[in-house]
Order: structure tokens, then sequence, then C-alpha cells
């Protein structure tokens, strides 16, 4: 697994050499998370490797799921009420480090300040809405469930987000 240290973003790192083969989330890191950050709309963190610079990233941000995704992620009727959550917007690895363990290490780390957050702030899941197939199948491997209806729309309950840390509360 490479080494790598994760930290808040910040404007003073250089992001131009990183490319995750997927144009949507590449320019997201470049030229709007510095902007979401200052707005307060996301936090974002990043993996930094000593030689390469920055080979990773993901975003956070509240959320709310509507009644009819509420509806989607439990295949039921109706709820009656919308339900709080937060969103992992993004999480994306540079083509050059793909495979070798990044990914993971970045949605621990989120998986992990957001079990943290979830003692100051109620919601009941983490949501991913996956760009791809193959990233429907990264989240799976961790314990995130699909939604009844939306096949890129995962969910984990913050019940088993905080199992997984070994928290009860």
């Amino acid at each position: 697994m490479r080494s790598i240290e994760i930290v808040s973003f910040s404007r003073a790192l250089d992001r131009s050499a990183f490319s995750c083969g997927k144009p949507d989330l590449d320019g997201w890191l470049k030229t709007q998370a510095g902007q979401q950050e200052r707005s307060d709309n996301t936090r974002t963190f990043v993996a930094v490797d000593g030689e390469l610079g920055v080979i990773g990233y993901y975003a956070t941000t509240t959320y709310r799921l509507d009644l009819d995704d509420a509806a989607a992620m439990h295949g039921v009727a109706k709820r009656v009420y919308p339900v709080p959550a937060v969103l992992l917007a993004r999480l994306a690895v540079d083509v050059r480090c793909q495979d070798e363990g990044v990914g993971r290490q970045l949605l621990v780390h989120a998986l992990e300040g957001i079990a943290q957050a979830s003692e100051h702030v109620g919601f009941e899941v983490v949501v991913v809405h996956a760009i791809d197939a193959d990233a429907v199948t990264f989240y799976a491997r961790y314990g995130f469930m699909r939604f009844a209806s939306r096949q890129l729309h995962l969910f984990m309950t913050t019940k088993a987000l905080r199992a997984s840390f070994g928290e009860t509360t």
C-alpha cells in the first residue's frame, strides 16, 4: 500500500497534474474545489504523495434524501419526512496510483470523519452517487448498499457506519 498523507484541501496544493481518467472529477478538483470550500458547501481532503503530489481526493457535504429517494433507498412506500444524510460527493484517485490502496485509504478516512461527525450531528445515512459500475463495485466492497431503484446510488446507514468502527452509540 502506498504511503500517503491525507490533508485538508488548500489552494496552495498543486493539483494541475491530477488525472483520474474521469474529466468531471478532474475538473472539479482543479476548478471548483476551492470555491466550494470557501462557500462552505463541501469539505475536501486530498491524498498527497511526497514525489507525485496530489494523487487523490474526496469531498463531503450535507444532504437530504427527498421522499422519493427515501422510498428508493428502502424499496418501500414513501416516508413521511425527508431523510437527513451526508453525501460522499466525490472520491477519485490519480491514474498513476490506481490499484495501490489509495482509494481505500481515502474512503476509510472519509468514513472515520463522518462517524465522528455523527456524534454531534444527526443523520440517518451516508450516500454516494457512483460515477459508474466500477465505482459501485468499489463502494459495495465496503458495505454500501444500492438504492432499490437507482443502480448508481448507494447508501450505508449511520448505525452500520458506527458498527464498522466498533462504535455502539
